[in-house]
């Protein structure tokens, strides 16, 4: 492989971790947001049962 190729497989495979990272990110914050959206859920129905 030259110095070219080397490049750009460095470039290629740093590009590809910011996407696992930013992948990842997104899934967490999915995450946490449907827990605390079914949290709420949760609340707003039992609040509603004792009134």
């Amino acid at each position: 492989m030259n110095d070219k190729q080397i490049e750009q497989a460095k470039n290629t495979y740093i590009g590809r971790l910011f996407t696992l990272g930013g992948s990842t990110l997104f899934f967490i914050g999915s995450l946490i947001a449907a827990i605390v959206g079914y949290q709420a859920y949760i609340d707003a129905v039992n609040a509603k049962q004792t009134e």
